[in-house]
Order: C-alpha cells, then sequence, then structure tokens
C-alpha cells in the first residue's frame, strides 16, 4: 500500500539550523513533490524565511516560523511556532537569547567530542552550516555520521548526544509559559511539536497538554511522517480533549527512507485545524 501523502506540511528545516538543504532547496523540493503549503520552522531561528519566501513567490505558500526550545518539568520541550511576525522586536530579543544558549551549548558538546577522539567538532559544524545557522545536536550527529563514527545520524545521536550519553549536554530553556508567551505576542500560534516524541507516560503527557493549554497553547502536531497509527489516533483524542487545534509536519531535515516532505501526514477526521485559524487567512488554504 503506498504511503498517504499530505500537500501540506507545517514543520521543516533549513541549512539555517540543522537541516540539510537550503530554504530556496528545500522549497524547490516542496514543489517537486506537490506541496501547496510549507511552513519552515528552524530552531530557534528565522534567518531562512526570507530566502525561503522569495523562492517560493507565486508557486507555493510559504508559512514564516520556528521551533522553539523550552522546558517544562525539567524536560526539554519543542514548540513550533506558526504564522509568526519575523520583524517582531520581541520575537528577536527571544531569538537572539536563545542563540547564545545554542552557542554555549554547541561549545561544550564540541569539548566533549573533541575528548572523544574528535577534532574541532564545533568549528567543523561550523563550517558545514549555513551562515549565522544554530548550531543543534542535529549537526553533529550528520559530523559524527560522516567521520565514520557510526552507522547513521540517528545512530550518532543515539550514541553520544541524547541523554545519558557521553556528549550530552543541558541546557536551561526557558519555561513552556514564556515560550508561548512570546509566540502569541509575535502574532503567531503556539503548536506542541511531536508530542509522541517525548520520554513520558500518557499521564505525564496529558500533564503536559494541559499546562501547555493553560500557557496559551493553541495546537498540537497529531501527525508526522514516522508515526504509528494508534499514536496519531491518541493524539486525535487529546486534541479533541483539550480543545486544540490540530497541526500536522514531517519534521523533515534530510533525505531519509522513514521522513520526507508530505509523508505519510495523515490527518484525523473531526479535528480543528491550525489553517482554520484568522491568523491563516492570509495564506490561502482550501
Amino acid at each position: 500500500m503506498p504511503a498517504y501523502f499530505s500537500k501540506i506540511d507545517l514543520h521543516s528545516h533549513s541549512t539555517a539550523s540543522d537541516g540539510a538543504f537550503t530554504p530556496t532547496a528545500l522549497v524547490e523540493r516542496a514543489i517537486e513533490r506537490g506541496l501547496t503549503h510549507l511552513a519552515l520552522t528552524d530552531h530557534d531561528a528565522v534567518l531562512g524565511v526570507k530566502e525561503a519566501q522569495e523562492a517560493a513567490r507565486g508557486r507555493l505558500e510559504l508559512i514564516p516560523g520556528a521551533e522553539l526550545s523550552a522546558t517544562w518539568e525539567n524536560k526539554q520541550i519543542h514548540i513550533a511556532a506558526l504564522f509568526l511576525d519575523i520583524e517582531s522586536p520581541i520575537l528577536k530579543e527571544f531569538l537572539d537569547n536563545q542563540k547564545t544558549l545554542r552557542v554555549q551549548r554547541a561549545m561544550e558538546i564540541g569539548a566533549k567530542l573533541d575528548k572523544q577522539g574528535f577534532k574541532n567538532s564545533y568549528e567543523e559544524c561550523v563550517k558545514r552550516a549555513g551562515e549565522g545557522a544554530s548550531i543543534t545536536r542535529g549537526n553533529y550527529a550528520r559530523y559524527i555520521f560522516e567521520m565514520g563514527r557510526a552507522q547513521s545520524a540517528d545512530d550518532a545521536f543515539n550514541s553520544y548526544l541524547k541523554k545519558g550519553k557521553s556528549c550530552y549536554v543541558k541546557t536551561n530553556w526557558p519555561d513552556v509559559k514564556d515560550v508561548v508567551k512570546v509566540i502569541l505576542q509575535s502574532g503567531g500560534v503556539p503548536v506542541l511539536a511531536h508530542p509522541k516524541r517525548y520520554i513520558l507516560t500518557n499521564t505525564k503527557l496529558r500533564a503536559l497538554m494541559e499546562y501547555f493549554k493553560d500557557a496559551g497553547g493553541v495546537g498540537i502536531e497529531v501527525s508526522s511522517s514516522q508515526m504509528r497509527p494508534c499514536d496519531r489516533d491518541y493524539l486525535a483524542t487529546l486534541c479533541q480533549k483539550y480543545d486544540f487545534y490540530a497541526s500536522l509536519g514531517s519534521d523533515f531535515h534530510a533525505v531519509g527512507p522513514f521522513r520526507e516532505l508530505g509523508l505519510n501526514l495523515l490527518m484525523p477526521e473531526n479535528l480543528k485545524h491550525v489553517w482554520d485559524l484568522p491568523q491563516a487567512q492570509n495564506y490561502h488554504f482550501e
């Protein structure tokens, strides 16, 4: 049976953070794959949005966004900020602070990798990334793989960079409530990204949903490329329970067998969609 394909993808990354494609190349790939709408959501950065908008003009609806790092109960949580005003002074100040935290973390990870036998890890990742890009664990995972020290980028992440491994570095990101506030003040829609990817019991996940809702959160990602049908159905149930708007996104970074623009983004029925919100009215969703 062929995989389900969506023409809307509201979660993707470019070389402005840890994606493998430039913003222009990402847009071209989206168009080649038949997408009508794409959100660029680089990690704590909007540097690639203007380039992507220019490449998409008249051909694809490009939604300005970012994937912002937050903390809830000592766990890192990602919030997809959609339909952002990227010129918002409040957003710019916030992203400057996030970049400072990212640089500190990236340098610490690089130092730990150098102790594992790598050489100039941080500098090498900076050279491989786009100009001004946020260096993330994704950048390091690809670097480790390229150096022949892992079988894949995912293997590199799991062997070196995830919590509990030798090169993991904890970062004190802002609280979920503070991140949601910045998104709302910047004209955006806060969406809880890939909820089932966090290592949480269902009870804890529901507690996170309640906290996010109380903070002003508007939507959750119900569908992603690598999601099991049972997890999608469960998130659809929570989406209705907490009166969220549903979003969907591949979280595309690079070419791979299981994560691709528009791939497997099946949206369950009877949900409200983020593209039904007033913030989406200028992006010609049908």
